[in-house]
């Protein structure tokens, strides 16, 4: 997957923001007041703030990474600050209810689904069409309209067909017989939508739009696998380190912690899958079926958000015994534990 939301990267991770040096003070607020910067017409479907603090060379905006505020973060020569929204709007008069604070409770929605927001940037399309603001791969694409086709023309043609390689996929969308298979299956669908009026071209654009939706949750499912692929490599590790007794109970420990996001991912994309598993209610009800779609679309995208530099860190990391990935397992453990581990609370009877 590919983050277009106009970051440098073209990962979903984003490198960490500049410490704060120094707090915001009055000498903060003369330089950027200081700075001759143009401030360009607004635009509703962008960032375009209005104070010249948000105009300085290289600030954007990011979660912090402890708090998971957002924060903006400016550089002033040799001074780099990451001001959280309170302190920046005390600290630049910026007041409540202007268009300025309007758009820092949008930039907060929109850290949601991208890891970083430069002023002047395009407001992303979740929050503003309800389409999504990174991109999938075309191997995304083929797996959801070949799953589409493959359920179409088994539910109305009586021919179970099974399919799971994306290359046997791609060839079964483009086989003659395939599309014949898929027009009597449309004609069953017309009759039961009472569709008339080209009703062949109607269906095959709806569904079009469908796999179009549904290729963004194949491209969450695809980068989700390396969730569990986290999970295979504790296996790996209690073995490289089995006579490291401390280390490998911690893995043993962060095993139990990992199957409680791994059992409610998997339970999310059945989800997603329901949507579909009706094809003539989705398509009765279109609109609604996109909308839940996009919902848990970008309900997963923050999900992975959360893991996205984890993730690189395994894909990275060599098995093998080393400080690397002993830290690795250090700050997996640490994430794991302040998400997923049970407390149970003890009340005296009364």
């Amino acid at each position: 997957m590919t983050d277009t939301s106009g970051s440098d990267e073209t990962t979903l991770s984003s490198e960490s923001p500049p410490a704060p040096d120094a707090a915001p003070d009055e000498t903060v607020a003369e330089k950027a007041a200081q700075e001759n910067v143009l401030v360009q017409p607004m635009r509703d479907t962008h960032f375009d703030f209005q104070h010249k603090v948000f105009s300085l060379p290289g600030a954007f905006f990011c979660q912090e990474p402890n708090t998971k505020e957002p924060v903006l973060n400016i550089l002033l020569g040799d001074l780099k600050a990451a001001l959280a929204f309170p302190t920046l709007m005390e600290s630049f008069q910026i007041e409540e209810g202007t268009h300025d604070a309007r758009l820092l409770e949008i930039i907060e929605q929109g850290l949601a689904f991208v890891k970083k927001i430069r002023p002047g940037e395009e407001i992303p399309g979740e929050l503003l069409d309800g389409r999504a603001s990174w991109s999938v791969e075309d191997k995304h694409r083929i797996i959801a309209k070949g799953r589409l086709t493959v359920q179409i023309v088994s539910s109305f043609t009586g021919n179970e067909m099974i399919v799971s390689d994306i290359d046997e996929l791609e060839q079964v969308v483009e086989d003659p017989q395939t599309k014949e298979r898929l027009k009597a299956a449309f004609a069953k669908i017309a009759e039961r939508l009472k569709l008339t009026n080209n009703a062949e071209q109607y269906l095959s654009d709806r569904i079009d739009d469908l796999a179009q939706e549904l290729s963004y949750i194949e491209a969450l499912r695809d980068r989700f696998k390396h969730i569990r692929r986290i999970d295979q490599a504790m296996a790996k590790l209690a073995t490289i380190y089995r006579t490291d007794r401390t280390f490998c109970s911690e893995l043993n420990r962060m095993q139990g912690l990992i199957r409680k996001p791994l059992r409610e991912y998997d339970l999310i994309f059945d989800q997603a899958d329901a949507q579909t598993g009706d094809i003539v209610g989705a398509l009765r009800n279109f609109h609604p079926t996109i909308q839940f779609i996009r919902k848990i679309r970008d309900d997963l995208r923050a999900k992975l958000l959360e893991w996205e530099d984890l993730l690189q860190g395994w894909d990275e990391v060599t098995m093998e015994r080393s400080p690397k990935v002993e830290a690795l397992q250090k700050q997996t453990y640490r994430f794991l534990a302040s998400r997923y581990i049970e407390t149970t609370v003890w009340k005296r009877g009364g």
